[in-house]
């Protein structure tokens, strides 16, 4: 990991040992002491303690009897229920945002649909602040603050590098459809599709790390 300034918050920590664990750099059973993380970002041990509870309510590290850490092992299943549960969260937003706001959500779903046909480079940005307009739109704190808690782990590593092109696309135009048209049920199996092919992504790059 990259050494940060004194000065760079427990976020940007909580973001860089939560990619070394989704990416498999850091491996199930490696223990993590807070020495050795402030050492190896270059902070105090202040910023690290908060960033390693942080790690442990996201059920990506464990607390050990000796009060070290250690990285938490994260099977296949719990992988894939975690996005089936994002992509059920997801789905009851999408329903209960208000009628008047439908029309801004398709129009920015639409433009992003055409960026992951491109490729561009700022499709996995876009495509975030499409997730968190969303979120933003239904004026629900507390439901706020639970899916962002999914959003800025698991699904946001999952966006930086799922592959764009046709089938990222063609995923997304089924959302937008399923959502213009009201229909519930394909709502659901559009979103189901959706983050399942972020699980897919997550778990080939962590197979590919372990090779």
């Amino acid at each position: 990991m990259e050494t940060v300034s004194a000065v760079q918050t427990k976020d940007y920590i909580v973001s860089a040992i939560r990619s070394e664990i989704l990416a498999g750099n850091m491996r199930p059973g490696e223990e993590l002491t807070q020495e050795m993380i402030a050492e190896q970002l270059g902070v105090s041990r202040m910023p690290v303690r908060e960033a390693l509870q942080s790690l442990a309510q996201e059920g990506l590290i464990v607390r050990l009897p000796n009060r070290h850490m250690q990285v938490a092992a994260m099977e296949e299943k719990q992988v894939r229920d975690t996005f089936r549960m994002a992509a059920a969260m997801e789905t009851e937003i999408l329903l209960m945002i208000p009628e008047e706001k439908r029309d801004e959500l398709l129009l920015r779903l639409s433009e992003l649909a055409e960026t992951a046909v491109s490729g561009e480079w700022k499709a996995a940005g876009a495509e975030m602040a499409w997730h968190k307009y969303a979120l933003a739109s239904l004026k629900n704190s507390y439901i706020h603050q639970l899916f962002l808690r999914l959003l800025d782990s698991y699904v946001s590593y999952a966006v930086e590098r799922v592959k764009r092109g046709n089938a990222a696309a063609e995923l997304l135009t089924d959302v937008g459809a399923a959502l213009a048209s009201g229909d519930e049920g394909a709502l659901r199996a559009a979103m189901n599709c959706y983050y399942g092919r972020m699980a897919d992504c997550l778990l080939i790059s962590k197979e590919e790390t372990y090779e």
